[in-house]
């Protein structure tokens, strides 16, 4: 099987990604994915394609932005400066 995309969307329950996916030998194309793991037959190349381009209209993307956590203001913060920068390492 070859992996010819993926898509991922941040939902209430966690990331759900699915895989668009051809397998050679047989020449079948597949969507794999969803929280409970769902395969969606396609007939063809053209078929998965518009498959894929629904998912998008539905809000997945090809890589999700990871947010970096913000860290508040250390003058506002009782721990010692040494703590505080091992906090600040740690979230970076």
């Amino acid at each position: 099987m070859k992996v010819l995309a993926s898509l991922r969307k941040q939902t209430k329950s966690g990331i759900s990604t699915w895989t668009f996916v051809i397998d050679s030998e047989m020449q079948k194309f597949y969507a794999v994915g969803g929280r409970d793991l769902k395969v969606i037959p396609a007939n063809d190349r053209k078929h998965l394609r518009q498959i894929f381009d629904k998912f998008i209209d539905y809000g997945y993307v090809r890589s999700l932005k990871t947010k970096k956590p913000v860290i508040n203001d250390p003058w506002a913060s009782d721990l010692p400066a040494p703590l505080q920068m091992e906090l600040e390492a740690l979230a970076s």
